[in-house]
């Protein structure tokens, strides 16, 4: 009898299997094995396992079994139980992955005595969205009326006191405010404490049949233990199951009510669960039932889906319903009387009310409905230019260069408002302009009237422009990474965010294209059409490739207090969602600085531009004075760029920009392996040979390459002039393309200079 059997429920062909068993792998345990559940008859599926199973039989056994007599994840995983040969039992989706260590980490938790239940974190693979802000889910939130205030008011549980030392109760529902977020992943089971209690899934649930069961087993486990290492990896980085986007709202619903019903006939010996599964019950009425009920066409649908909600809601306790706002307490009293006459007529006071709250609770949210309100109906400021870069924190990219164009060759022409969150940075923006801080009233006034609106990431979700206003999206660079609708993750997310997206990109008259890759990526990820692509080249790249770099690249070495007798490195690596941290949470410089200083410090220097998300969390060794100069808080990397002689970077989509000055670029790939795992999450290919530049795995091999600089210019100068040729080709000339394509006003300037050049 092994310790632990691993159940894994195949319910279609999956190309992540592999990747799944890889991970099982490196348990760094050995009295164990993996039982896959195949929920659908398969030759080829059934001699891939197989295969599988000689792969890794030095590792783990490898057994599988076909379930006939039921289908559907419960019964896959009821009859993975009852196959199981461990004392412990648990559960890996084919999709996701074990952290290395994981296993090991649960099983040694329970050295001796048989424990009912342990657990550990469930986390992402993966940022769930490319270019996802913080500010737009909030954004989404109003759009649709719900209340982020809610978590703070749970009856059951005081979220400040929820610390990792929890009880199993708690730490299951920790900010999760549905019941399909009640989850057995990240869980080991005692096969005899199921037996003994019936804990099974029920199959008659088939979008979410985890809660029940998780609900029982956290009413009957005397004992549960937390697990701080490693973790349980989701590929889709929510709770929900792939097979949910088969379904509409109104199954979804249904399923969920059986959800709730079998997890409630469990928790009500148990008052806490109950008052919490109660909550999300009133959560998903308020929240989504109401509106489809009153929206719905179907009567007969509305009216059986009311009732439904009507009998459970007689027996919520009163403190569940008097933790939500007054607005949403009303209409679960209207439901508790079964009206649903009056629960559908209240519903667009409902509304009313909920946007009212919304209206009072942040100072933004009054400010902008006070500007709609006041400047909404005006007529629109022709000539007048909003600019916004990184939300009013920087003054760089596309939009600093297209204002610069304008500054520098029509002065007066346009009048110019920029965001800028702050004094310091306002004073960076040279020129005539107006400054306005974010979500101010004069920020609100001027994107509902300016003529155009320039920004390098979306809109607010609730902006919406008139026929008469322009909106330039020129994004954020290059992509490399997938964007939203490429990515798997993406088609878990809640509609709202979906929605929220379409609504956004339908609005944009123009997205700025460097070339042909990034449009395909705009498009397929996006969801931007045709006619929205504008296809000129970066605006800040005309910098880079203007005819006077030489001297240009003097002025800024003198500028910036640097030598002019040494050539300059430009390191720029991404940032790594694991980056590794010192015990004070500061970041460790992966590139070797003190060798480099040793065998080059006599001809180079270092300049570092560190990711946003890690300036001012690095520390430099005194020792490396006058060779390094960290330049992570300086704004415009475009003049990064151009003051330096080399670059090293890793997966940075800046090698797109860089390689527009034809000077060396040095890849540091010293966690490629690592990479690789991640590589389905990104459009480019890192083909080492399609690189301008060699591939590193260690400091040695980078400083190698230098000291022999000529012969690699000559090495790699294929690759270079195709990767330049593919991604580079603009003309130098992109702010101004951009000009003579959107801005009408300046027709007539253009067609009298392009005379003036013909004579």
């Amino acid at each position: 009898m092994s310790k632990l059997t691993v159940i894994i429920p195949l319910l279609k062909e999956t190309k992540y299997l592999e990747e799944c068993l890889e991970s099982i792998a490196n348990q760094d345990i050995h009295n164990f094995d993996v039982l896959i559940v195949r929920d659908f008859p398969s030759d080829k599926v059934n001699e891939q396992i197989m295969e599988y199973a000689k792969v890794y039989a030095a590792k783990y056994p490898i057994n599988q079994v076909e379930c006939t007599e039921e289908h559907g994840l419960a019964a896959a995983r009821n009859f993975g139980m009852s196959k199981a040969k461990g004392e412990y039992i648990t559960f890996v989706d084919p999709e996701d992955m074990l952290e290395a260590g994981t296993l090991r980490a649960l099983l040694e938790a329970v050295p001796n005595l048989p424990v009912p239940m342990v657990y550990t974190r469930v986390k992402p693979l993966h940022p769930l969205l490319s270019g996802y802000h913080e500010e737009y889910e909030e954004e989404v939130e109003l759009l649709y009326e719900t209340d982020t205030d809610r978590l703070s008011k749970r009856p059951a549980i005081d979220q400040a006191l929820a610390v990792y030392d929890r009880t199993a109760l708690q730490y299951m529902v920790e900010l999760r405010d549905d019941l399909e977020d009640f989850t057995v992943l990240g869980c080991v089971f005692h096969k005899s404490f199921l037996k003994e209690n019936d804990i099974i899934f029920d199959s008659n649930i088939i979008l979410y049949p985890d809660a029940p069961f998780i609900c029982k087993a956290l009413i009957y486990a005397e004992e549960s233990l937390a697990v701080e290492e490693g973790g349980y990896i989701r590929r889709s980085g929510t709770f929900r199951y792939s097979h949910e986007a088969g379904y509409n709202w109104q199954q979804r619903l249904q399923d969920y009510m059986r959800c709730y019903d079998r997890a409630y006939s469990y928790c009500i010996s148990n008052l806490e669960m109950m008052l919490l599964v109660q909550e999300t019950m009133c959560s998903r009425y308020v929240n989504v039932a109401i509106r489809l009920i009153s929206k719905s066409k179907d009567q007969e649908f509305a009216s059986s889906l009311y009732r439904v909600f009507a009998n459970q809601m007689k027996r919520v306790d009163k403190r569940v319903v008097n933790s939500f706002s007054g607005a949403e307490r009303k209409h679960l009293k209207l439901l508790h009387d079964g009206d649903m006459k009056r629960s559908i007529a209240y519903m667009g006071t409902f509304i009313k009310r909920k946007k009212r709250e919304n209206l009072f609770q942040r100072k933004s949210n009054f400010l902008r409905y006070l500007a709609e309100k006041m400047f909404g109906n005006m007529d629109i400021l022709e000539r007048y230019i909003v600019f916004e870069s990184a939300r009013g924190q920087r003054y760089y990219g596309d939009v600093k260069y297209i204002y610069k164009y304008l500054q520098d060759n029509y002065p007066g022409e346009y009048r110019c408002v920029w965001v800028a969150n702050d004094k310091e940075l306002a004073k960076r923006i040279e020129g005539q302009r107006i400054i306005v801080k974010l979500f101010s009233l004069r920020y609100f006034y001027y994107i509902l009237r300016a003529k155009y609106w320039i920004k390098d990431t979306r809109q607010p979700i609730w902006w919406y422009k008139s026929t008469e206003q322009v909106y330039i999206s020129t994004w954020l660079n290059t992509p490399m990474e997938k964007l939203f609708l490429d990515k798997q993750a993406f088609n878990t997310v809640d509609g709202a965010l979906r929605r929220g997206l379409k609504a956004q990109v339908e609005q944009w008259d123009a997205v700025i294209s460097s070339n042909t890759y990034s449009s395909a990526c705009y498009q397929s990820g996006l969801g931007v059409k045709v006619n929205q692509i504008l296809q000129i080249g970066r605006p800040r790249n005309d910098y880079l490739m203007r005819p006077d770099a030489s001297k240009e690249k003097a002025r800024l070495k003198k500028s910036m207090g640097l030598p002019d007798d040494k050539k300059t490195i430009l390191y720029a690596p991404v940032w790594r969602e694991d980056e590794e941290t010192d015990v004070e949470g500061y970041y460790k410089m992966q590139l070797g600085l003190h060798r480099m200083k040793e065998q080059l410090g006599d001809e180079y220097i270092v300049l570092i531009r560190i990711h946003d998300y890690i300036t001012g969390k690095i520390i430099l060794d005194q020792a490396l004075e006058g060779f390094i100069y960290d330049f992570s808080f300086y704004d415009d990397v475009q003049e990064l760029m151009m003051v330096s002689d080399v670059m090293i970077t890793d997966y940075s989509s800046m090698v797109f920009d860089y390689a527009c000055l034809r000077r060396p670029i040095y890849f540091y790939f010293y966690d490629f392996e690592e990479f690789e795992k991640h590589k389905e999450h990104f459009y480019f290919d890192w083909n080492e040979k399609k690189l301008p530049g060699p591939v590193c795995r260690t400091t040695q091999e980078i400083i190698d390459y230098m000291k022999n600089e000529s012969k690699t210019k000559v090495d790699y100068k294929e690759a270079y002039d195709a990767f330049f040729a593919k991604y580079c080709a603009g003309s130098g000339r992109s702010a101004e393309m951009l000009a003579r394509k959107m801005f009408v006003e300046m027709a007539d300037v253009f067609a009298y200079e392009d005379a003036e050049k013909e004579v």
